[in-house]
C-alpha cells in the first residue's frame, strides 16, 4: 500500500538567471514498511525532497499525497499535526535543546501537542534505546552516538507511521553509526515504521529494502530491493 508519494514534485529558489532548481518535477511512491535510502552527492536535492516529504516546506509546484491527500491542501492546523502525529524527524545535528534533560528533550512533541505521556511506552522506547540510565543528563554530557539515541526517542514518542532521517549518522563515527543503522532496521522490521532515510554512505544505503539514487534535483535510478 502506498503511504506517501510525490507527484511531480519541484522547489525553486530565487527569481531570473538566479533561479536555482532544487528539485525538478521528482515522483516517487514509498510503500508502507518500507526502509527507503535516497542517495546523492552535496546540493542534488535530497534534503530538499524529505523537508517537502515532511511539510516543512512549500514546494513550487507539484503534491505530497498522505494516503492520496495532498499535504498541501491542508489548513495550517492540519498540517502542524500531521508533522507532530504522523511524522517523525531524525536530523544529523541531533538538534537537541542544551538546557533540557534528556527526559524533557524527548518529550517535547508531548507538549507541544499537549498531551499526557503514556510511561509504559517512554520507558519501552528508552529501554530499547538503552538510554533509560541518561534520563537526567543534559545533552552535553552525552556522547554523540547518546545524543542521536535521544533524538530517535524524541522523534518516536508520538508514535509515527513515518520516520524521516537526514543523514542520521553523519556526525557519528562507525561504530555509534552502524548501531544508529541497527536501532533503524529494528524500528522498521519489528514495529513496522515507514522509514526515509538520506545518507551518502553506500553500505547503509545497501541495508534498506531500497534505495533511490538522485542528481541534480532528479531522480536517476531506483535499486531493487536488497532483502
Amino acid at each position: 500500500m502506498v503511504l506517501l508519494n510525490t507527484l511531480g514534485l519541484s522547489k525553486k529558489y530565487g527569481d531570473g538567471e538566479a533561479q536555482i532548481t532544487a528539485l525538478d518535477r521528482v515522483s516517487l511512491s514509498i510503500e508502507k514498511g518500507e526502509f527507503l535510502s535516497v542517495m546523492g552527492a552535496s546540493g542534488s536535492g535530497k534534503s530538499t525532497l524529505l523537508n517537502l516529504l515532511g511539510g516543512l516546506d512549500n514546494p513550487t509546484e507539484g503534491e505530497v499525497l498522505y494516503h492520496g491527500q495532498n499535504i498541501f491542501d491542508m489548513d495550517d492546523n492540519t498540517l502542524s499535526r500531521f508533522r507532530l502525529k504522523t511524522i517523525g524527524f531524525i536530523f544529523q545535528a541531533y538538534n537537541l535543546i542544551p538546557e533540557l534533560t534528556v527526559r524533557e528533550n524527548i518529550l517535547v512533541p508531548k507538549e507541544i501537542a499537549k498531551e499526557k505521556t503514556d510511561e509504559k511506552r517512554f520507558t519501552e522506547i528508552v529501554g530499547s534505546l538503552g538510554i533509560g540510565d541518561r534520563l537526567g543528563h543534559r545533552p552535553a554530557q552525552l556522547s554523540g552516538g547518546q545524543q542521536q539515541r535521544v533524538a530517535i526517542a524524541r522523534a518516536l514518542i508520538n508514535q509515527p507511521e513515518i520516520l524521516l532521517c537526514d543523514e542520521p549518522t553523519g556526525n557519528l563515527d562507525q561504530k555509534s553509526g552502524e548501531n544508529v543503522m541497527q536501532i533503524l532496521k529494528m524500528l522498521n522490521s519489528e514495529y513496522g515504521i515507514t522509514i526515509l532515510m538520506i545518507t551518502h554512505d553506500e553500505n547503509l544505503a545497501g541495508q534498506t529494502t531500497r534505495m533511490v539514487l538522485i542528481s541534480d534535483g532528479k531522480i536517476e535510478e531506483m535499486g531493487a530491493n536488497h532483502g
